[in-house]
């Protein structure tokens, strides 16, 4: 291995890493334990590899970790150290498999690794039967997207390739991956041809995504607790809505069809913000649960906390 894609690969660690805990302690991020081997598989690094890179982490005093690498938390020093690689873009080659970190805080990504990472997203879910927003995975993975023309160009396109069986709404994209999109997931890939999207790994940034198996379990961060949360407030909203016979019933509809949604998600450990973002605008003029409907967007992340 040459010494510049040693350089990128301990970048790229120590700045997923950061992501991760910044995810879960926007505010104190440093006093966040990480589970530094999951953290690496997350990335397509094996045990070797991630031993090699937190050995080089450590003695730049950029993290700190504990014996056997059970735990792992960035410091001060390699929050600085982020600043200054902030703009630099990482893409290499590693064990054949293509790592691409374009820089997190940039809003240009090609239509191919859109595609790329929508594609992979659905096949996460290839076997459940469901459908999945197109909205939702680019607001799940921060997918930059410009309007609601190009969420209906990216669904459009995988349709028209074969790969995705669609649902199309008045604003709502939605998919599931059919067996031609399996198969292509499997094998090929939009960005680089040859280079199965399964087994590539795409880092990009990963705040609202859920990260929740790498935060270690001696944190004091609990993702369970907002899940548990939002899910009683769910509820909630749910027996408010029941009793309120003033709603529009097409309304109290698309709203108990929402709360379904969110409710699913939560299920699953994930926070789906696009779906609570769409109930928001729903109840914001339903004085009986719009206060609890604002107390979810704060569990969320999208409303900030007083």
């Amino acid at each position: 291995m040459n010494l510049k894609q040693q350089l990128i690969e301990k970048n790229l660690f120590l700045r997923k890493a950061y992501e991760v805990a910044y995810e879960y302690a926007p505010s104190s991020p440093n006093s966040v334990s990480l589970d530094p081997k999951k953290l690496g598989i997350s990335i397509g690094f094996d045990n070797t590899q991630t031993e090699r890179i937190i050995m080089e982490l450590v003695e730049d005093c950029f993290v700190e970790s504990s014996f056997g690498m059970g735990m792992l938390s960035v410091t001060r020093l390699g929050q600085e150290y982020l600043i200054t690689i902030e703009d630099e873009p990482l893409i290499f080659s590693t064990n054949n498999n293509m790592i691409i970190s374009p820089n997190c805080n940039s809003k240009f990504m090609k239509q191919s690794e859109k595609l790329d990472l929508i594609l992979r997203e659905l096949y996460n879910y290839k076997n459940d039967g469901r459908y999945y927003s197109i909205g939702w995975i680019c607001e799940t993975l921060n997918i930059p997207v410009d309007s609601i023309y190009e969420l209906s160009n990216l669904t459009r396109r995988l349709n028209d390739d074969g790969y995705i069986n669609p649902s199309f709404s008045y604003d709502e994209y939605s998919a599931q991956l059919n067996s031609y999109g399996i198969e292509y997931c499997e094998e090929n890939s939009y960005t680089y041809s040859g280079h199965s999207i399964i087994t590539n790994n795409y880092s990009i940034s990963i705040v609202n995504s859920p990260n929740s198996n790498i935060v270690n379990q001696s944190s004091n961060i609990s993702i369970s607790q907002t899940i548990n949360d939002a899910s009683q407030t769910v509820e909630k909203i749910r027996d408010l809505v029941a009793l309120d016979t003033t709603i529009d019933k097409k309304k109290a509809t698309e709203i108990l069809d929402c709360l379904n949604e969110i409710q699913d998600n939560l299920n699953n450990n994930r926070i789906p913000k696009f779906a609570i973002k769409s109930l928001i605008e729903l109840a914001s003029d339903i004085s009986t649960i719009s206060s609890w409907v604002m107390l979810l967007g704060q569990y969320s992340g999208i409303i900030p906390l007083p």
